[in-house]
């Protein structure tokens, strides 16, 4: 356990040496503040924007999770161009230890940004549990992302051209809130899908297994990609 926790605290001191890696950190506070104090003003003077305030936190809860996969994701792209992940295979704990580890906490870092714009928000007014649950399903992108780099991209390279494809494809979801093409719902092969209905419907139809069956993928696509990763990567 120290050793995860000390390799953990590496990993932040690593990200805190690259500027684009420290703006990164910082912007999902940013986003807490343009929902707290900035949407109450633009939905009182613009009530256009009404119709699509869901569709606005669910960007700025994503964001959270995908900034934090993201950059560990390029962590893992770094030790795999250093050949790192081969010299892990003999410390005291498993490589895929340490791998759960920081899914882990990249996970308990979204859900609470997310929690909180959730919570604290003042946009949506929905109860703590469904707000916690909400928050920890979107928060589940972070693993996911990070194990999508750490799978598909050779190095940081590959992992940035990577990521303008993987965002392409994490935010088509969304499309079935400005498109009435019933076409789009097929998009529900995306996990995003899971989280950007998770909040409509739980808001305005108080349907809540929705949110059941967006964990139940995730937790699917998470077993899938920790088993390639374990035999494809970690060889």
């Amino acid at each position: 356990m120290k050793f995860i926790l000390s390799l953990v605290r590496h990993d932040f001191l690593s990200t805190f040496r690259e500027p684009m890696f420290r703006a990164i950190l910082v912007f999902p506070v940013f986003c807490f503040l343009l929902i707290r104090f900035g949407m109450p003003p633009l939905l009182e003077n613009f009530p256009v924007v009404e119709p699509y305030k869901q569709v606005i936190i669910m960007w700025a809860c994503l964001q959270s999770a995908t900034l934090f996969g993201f950059v560990y994701g390029f962590i893992v792209l770094e030790e795999k161009e250093e050949n790192l992940l081969g010299v892990l295979r003999i410390a005291p704990v498993k490589t895929s230890q340490l791998v759960l580890a920081r899914q882990s906490v990249g996970l308990a870092i979204s859900t609470l940004v997310n929690f909180s714009i959730l919570q604290w928000g003042g946009v949506l007014h929905m109860g703590l549990g469904i707000n916690l649950l909400i928050a920890l399903q979107m928060s589940l992108m972070a693993p996911f992302l990070m194990l999508l780099l750490a799978n598909f991209a050779k190095n940081r390279i590959e992992g940035l051209a990577a990521m303008k494809i993987f965002n392409i494809l994490l935010i088509a979801p969304a499309l079935i809130y400005f498109l009435p093409y019933d076409a789009l719902h097929a998009l529900a092969i995306v996990p995003t899908y899971w989280s950007y209905r998770a909040i409509e419907w739980s808001y305005l139809e108080q349907l809540y297994w929705p949110i059941a069956l967006g964990f139940v993928y995730y937790a699917l696509c998470l077993l899938l990609l920790n088993y390639r990763f374990q035999k494809k990567v970690l060889i």
